[in-house]
């Protein structure tokens, strides 16, 4: 007598798991997407939360430091962490992970700077 032997193939994950992991996905996206870093002539702001909101806006003339780091894999990839630091406080003002060509970024805040600086209130006096 043979016997058969039928082996279905079935997942081991419920629904419920592909339910979390997609929520998962999108609670990420969603943060992802509202966590911003922008450069206006003024100031660099830093906004994040996606239902509770913060920001942080530091002028340009406070500006002192801009730092970046990247870690091996993320520079393969062109991305790096930004830290900058401002005049009258010891700590790191804004802190930005895994921005996308960090060295722009940076460029462009100190040509920023040199243009607040140059329509600034000494090139008043100079006119």
């Amino acid at each position: 007598m043979e016997e058969t032997i039928m082996v279905l193939r079935e997942s081991k994950r419920h629904p419920w798991f592909w339910i979390r992991a997609i929520a998962t996905l999108g609670i990420w996206l969603l943060w992802w997407r509202n966590n911003i870093l922008a450069l206006t002539p003024r100031s660099i702001i830093r906004r994040q939360g996606v239902f509770v909101k913060h920001e942080r806006a530091v002028p340009l003339n406070q500006v002192q430091d801009i730092s970046i780091s990247y870690g091996f894999f993320r520079r393969m990839f062109g991305l790096g962490d930004i830290r900058i630091e401002t005049a009258g406080s010891s700590a790191t003002e804004i802190v930005m992970h895994d921005v996308d060509s960090p060295d722009a970024f940076r460029s462009r805040v100190f040509e920023a700077i040199d243009a607040f600086y140059d329509e600034g209130p000494a090139a008043d006096k100079r006119a």
